[in-house]
């Protein structure tokens, strides 16, 4: 039976193969095939039917080249300088000027962005910047949100304007941008806060336990331990997937893509010392896994039973046994492939298990970090320790993450009404 066609993967056909069932193509439109588009294809799979990971592969790579395709049918990315006061030639300046950061973004942050971008250009390209107010922006922000319901989008498009704005300010020394930024730092948009909710320690525990014990997925319970334990973001310890042509060298290459910035066993020493460079803003985080009680019961696991620190009975020394670990390599493997994770994937495995767990659907897995930045400001770690711990640039970035402000003002408060029941000492 042929298989089911496959969402949000634009452009994709199935074909029966000769010998091994069936086949997925990627097809690029007739009208620009003949007006020069290349690839016209491309083979994205062959078989009976793909799994959840070749499914997240196929449309990864439908998207790219539809996007591609698209481009190339407008005629090319616009010309670099060509700002003609609208919104839409400030995109344009913004995705083709050298010095814009838009070309320092990583290739998901990118492609994500792109989104942003063309839907901006497609609904409101046309807007000349001195048409733009306060009010018209609250405007759009209720339709991206849909009365307030759908926020997340809404706090996607505002961080975007604001980036374009700063843009326009800084590298094209547009006047109507130096305006617009000081409106949108006036402006207050429900939604675009921090976010509220952590992950516990008991919820990353649950986690673990429920994914190598239930699910078979002990990668996934060896990444909740590093994230929670290390302080780590995701991509830092499962890594990304980006195409071949995008900067990094990696000596793992799957499908058409290689891997880069996730965590590897070179980066433990002899001493379970964790070093690894993060991937958003390339700064060396040291963690000393001994420490790590969660990391070390998912290594112990690894190695079949054996603990990866043990103590001498005599001298009551702590001792590694970084003997018993693999040299070199990623550290996580998903057991579907034994190749690192795709993010889509991960993320859809991670809350299967969450809500086996009985985990809130608002508790997501990124939610990792702020549980482990709330543990340790709750226990008492000075904030400045906590700060290097998160890799922040400054302490004010560190309490967006702390989620326990709320109990921090109830103990607050309960001591200010106990104190005015003590008696006068006047």
């Amino acid at each position: 039976m042929k298989p089911a066609r496959i969402e949000d993967a634009p452009g994709h056909i199935w074909r029966k193969h000769a010998t091994q069932g069936w086949e997925c193509r990627w097809q690029a439109r007739t009208d620009l095939i003949e007006k020069g588009f290349t690839p016209k294809s491309k083979q994205l799979f062959v078989g009976e039917a793909p799994n959840s990971t070749e499914i997240a592969y196929i449309q990864d790579t439908c998207r790219r080249l539809q996007d591609e395709m698209l481009t190339f049918g407008r005629g090319g990315l616009p010309e670099i300088g060509k700002f003609d006061g609208t919104l839409r030639s400030l995109i344009s300046c913004y995705q083709t000027d050298p010095d814009s950061r838009y070309h320092k973004l990583r290739y998901k942050v990118r492609r994500s962005t792109d989104g942003l971008l063309r839907r901006l250009s497609t609904d409101y390209g046309s807007m000349p910047l001195s048409e733009i107010t306060g009010r018209k922006v609250l405007e759009w922000h209720r339709g991206w949100t849909h009365g307030g319901v759908k926020t997340a989008i809404g706090s996607a498009f505002v961080g975007q304007l604001r980036t374009l704005f700063t843009f326009g300010r800084s590298i094209l020394a547009v006047e109507d941008c130096v305006r617009l930024k000081m409106v949108m730092h006036d402006l207050r948009f429900e939604g675009t806060g921090a976010r509220k909710v952590s992950l516990s320690a008991d919820q990353a525990n649950a986690i673990r336990y429920k994914a190598r014990l239930h699910f078979g997925w002990d990668s996934l319970a060896m990444v909740q331990a590093f994230q929670f334990e290390c302080t780590m973001r995701q991509k830092d310890v499962i890594g990304e997937w980006v195409p071949l042509n995008e900067p990094g060298i990696s000596d793992v290459i799957y499908r058409g893509r290689k891997w880069l910035r996730g965590i590897r066993w070179e980066e433990i020493d002899d001493n379970l010392i964790l070093r690894h460079v993060t991937s958003k803003k390339q700064k060396e985080t040291e963690v000393d896994l001994k420490l790590a009680p969660m990391v070390l019961e998912e290594l112990q696991e690894y190695c079949g039973g054996q603990p990866v620190v043990t103590t001498d009975p005599v001298t009551k020394k702590v001792m590694a046994r970084r003997d018993l670990l693999p040299a070199t390599g990623p550290v996580i493997l998903c057991e579907i492939h034994c190749y690192p994770w795709y993010e889509t994937e991960f993320r859809r495995k991670w809350r299967k298990v969450a809500n086996e767990c009985g985990i809130p659907k608002n508790v997501f897995n990124m939610d990792s970090r702020s549980g482990a930045i709330s543990e340790a400001i709750a226990a008492g770690v000075p904030l400045e320790f906590v700060r290097h711990a998160a890799t922040h640039s400054d302490i004010a970035q560190t309490q967006q993450y702390d989620r326990i402000q709320a109990k921090a003002t109830r103990r607050a408060m309960e001591a200010r009404v106990e104190s005015r029941k003590k008696p006068s000492t006047e």
